[in-house]
C-alpha cells in the first residue's frame, strides 16, 4: 500500500537544458506526498546525468531509463510504475507552481472528483513573470459535470482542453478502462483525453493557472522538416477518423459533439496539407486514405455553423485534388 498521495509522470527526451528547473519545482511542491516517475526515453544529450544526480538528492525520484520509442510510450511506462492513488503528467521543459499539486488534490479529494482539469499559461524563459493571460478561460469552473456533459459543453465553447499536463486523474480509472497512449502518434493528448472524459463521472475544474508550459522551439510540432510534417499529418487523419468512429457509438448529443470536433481538427490537418505539405506522391496518399476513409461525409455532419460547413466544402474539395494527383506523380 502505498503511503503517496500523486504519481507525476514525466517523460524526458533530450530537456537537460530545462530539466533542473522542472525537478526544482517538483521538489518544491508543498503540502503532498509524491512519487516522481521519469521516463529517460532514450536521451542522447546529458537529460540521463541530470536525472541520476537529482535521484541521489531526493528519493521521491524514481528513473526509468529506456531506448527512445516517444512520447506516448513513455508516458505508458510512468503510468504502470505509478503507485499512488492519483495520476498527474509533467512534461520535463515545463514548470509547476509550488502549490499546484496540493491545491489540485485537495479540491479532488473535497469535490469526491475522479478528473480534475487545472489551468495554465505560456512562458519561454522566466515561469515566475506574471502571465498575460492563462491558457483556459471557458471552462465552467464553479461546477462538477459529467465527462460527457464536458466534452458537449466544451466543444460548443470552442474550447476543449486536451492537454494532459493539466489534468489529475484517479488512477484505478485509468487501470479499469485501460486507458493508455497510442504508440507512435503525435498530438495523442487529443484522443486520450477523450477516452478518458467517456470513463469519467465527475468533472471539477481549478481556475488558477499553476501549470507553466514551456513554447520550445525545437519540439517536433514545430519542426519544418516534410518527415515531421507528413507524420503530424497521419496523425491528424488518424485522430479524425477515430473521432468519427467513436461518435457512431454514443447518444445523438455526444456524438454530434465528436462529430463537431472531427471537423474541428480537420483544421489543422487542412493547413498542414495546403500550406506546408509540397506536393508529393506521400500528400496524395494521404488524401487518397482521407476519402477511402468516407470522412467527409462525418465533416458535413459536424459542422455546426457557416465556417465549419466551409471547411468541411473546402477541405473535401481540396483532399480531392490531391488524390488525384497521385496519378500523374506516379507516371
Amino acid at each position: 500500500m502505498t503511503n503517496k498521495d500523486i504519481s507525476v509522470v514525466v517523460p524526458v527526451f533530450n530537456c537537460a537544458a530545462y530539466l533542473t528547473q522542472l525537478l526544482d519545482s517538483l521538489f518544491k511542491q508543498s503540502g503532498v506526498s509524491l512519487e516522481i516517475i521519469a521516463v529517460n526515453d532514450g536521451s542522447t544529450d546529458d537529460s540521463l546525468a541530470i536525472l541520476a544526480d537529482a535521484a541521489r538528492r531526493d528519493p521521491r525520484l524514481v528513473i526509468v531509463n529506456q531506448a527512445n520509442q516517444g512520447l506516448s510510450a513513455a508516458r505508458n511506462a510512468g503510468i504502470a510504475q505509478a503507485t499512488a492513488p492519483w495520476l498527474a503528467f509533467v512534461d520535463g521543459d515545463d514548470w509547476l507552481a509550488s502549490e499546484a499539486l496540493s491545491t489540485w488534490l485537495q479540491q479532488a479529494n473535497r469535490q469526491q472528483l475522479d478528473l480534475l482539469i487545472g489551468n495554465g499559461f505560456t512562458f519561454t524563459a522566466d515561469p515566475h513573470l506574471t502571465p498575460s493571460r492563462p491558457l483556459l478561460h471557458k471552462q465552467p469552473w464553479s461546477e462538477i459535470l459529467s465527462g460527457q456533459q464536458w466534452v458537449i459543453r466544451s466543444i460548443e465553447h470552442n474550447e476543449w482542453p486536451h492537454y494532459v499536463w493539466l489534468q489529475l486523474v484517479r488512477r484505478e480509472l485509468v487501470t479499469a478502462h485501460q486507458l493508455a497512449f497510442i504508440p507512435e502518434m503525435l498530438h495523442e493528448d487529443i484522443l486520450w483525453t477523450t477516452h478518458l472524459a467517456l470513463a469519467v463521472q465527475r468533472v471539477g475544474f481549478c481556475d488558477t493557472p499553476f501549470y507553466g508550459y514551456r513554447t520550445n522551439p525545437h519540439s517536433i510540432t514545430h519542426s519544418p522538416s516534410p518527415q515531421a510534417l507528413l507524420a503530424r499529418a497521419h496523425s491528424y487523419l488518424k485522430i479524425i477518423n477515430a473521432l468519427v468512429n467513436l461518435s457512431a457509438t454514443q447518444q445523438p448529443p455526444l456524438c454530434r459533439a465528436l462529430l463537431r470536433h472531427a471537423n474541428q481538427e480537420s483544421g489543422h490537418l487542412f493547413g498542414l496539407m495546403r500550406k506546408r505539405l509540397p506536393p508529393s506522391p506521400e500528400r496524395s496518399a494521404l488524401a487518397a486514405e482521407f476519402r477511402a476513409l468516407g470522412l467527409a461525409k462525418a465533416l458535413f455532419q459536424g459542422a455546426g455553423n457557416i465556417s465549419e460547413f466551409w471547411r468541411a466544402v473546402r477541405f473535401s474539395v481540396t483532399l480531392w485534388r490531391y488524390a488525384q494527383q497521385k496519378h500523374s506523380l506516379s507516371k
